[in-house]
């Protein structure tokens, strides 16, 4: 008789029972993405404020040095203005349009934030890359027109931008590891509740 019972099938069906513990959602994960919405919101407008001071700037160097030197930083502050808003559209706006509050929706809302943060980490270390590149560019330029290079500027970006991203570039690559063993648990998670 005890043949006859098929576990898996048993374990399906009780899986899809509904209880009052599925769907309700407790107070305090309603928070705590509350919470997450509003630090989103925060970094988003701190994100325009930086694309609109690097807009500004760039129009500035244009016109304040004219030159190879100036226009390749302009070039660098737009490139960077742009992907300041791309990141915008793509990592804060979802995160900040979410409003399906249901158990199903909260665990949804973990996983798009963990891999939206993922993708912004990554941006950030590319963004720093750039950084080190336009200092070995402003390298070459020295190397190569040693009068149109501004040494000020060069020991700047030599001595405390390019250590700073650097640094950025390595304790970011903690967190990544950390993010993707939490995306690959969430993303476990996730296709158990959908199947379930």
């Amino acid at each position: 008789m005890a043949d006859d019972l098929d576990l898996a099938q048993l374990a399906k069906d009780w899986q899809k029972q509904q209880t009052s513990e599925d769907t309700t959602v407790s107070s305090a994960d309603l928070i705590q993405a509350r919470q997450r919405q509003h630090q989103q919101r925060l970094l988003m407008y701190g994100e325009w404020f930086g694309a609109f001071v690097m807009a500004a700037t760039a129009c500035w160097l244009v016109f304040a040095m004219p030159g190879w030197l100036g226009y390749l930083g302009a070039a660098f502050l737009v490139i960077g203005a742009v992907g300041a808003l791309y990141v915008n559209w793509r990592v804060h706006r979802p995160i900040l349009a979410y409003d399906s509050w249901e158990s199903a929706g909260l665990l949804q809302f973990r996983y798009r934030t963990c891999l939206l943060t993922l993708r912004y980490y990554r941006y950030i270390q590319l963004s720093c890359a750039a950084l080190l590149l336009f200092t070995a560019l402003l390298w070459l330029l020295c190397w190569w027109q040693p009068s149109a290079a501004s040494m000020e500027l060069l020991l700047i970006y030599s001595l405390v931008v390019s250590p700073l991203c650097l640094f950025a570039i390595y304790r970011l690559q903690h967190r990544v590891k950390r993010k993707a063993v939490e995306l690959s648990q969430l993303s476990i998670l996730v296709d158990e509740f959908q199947f379930s």
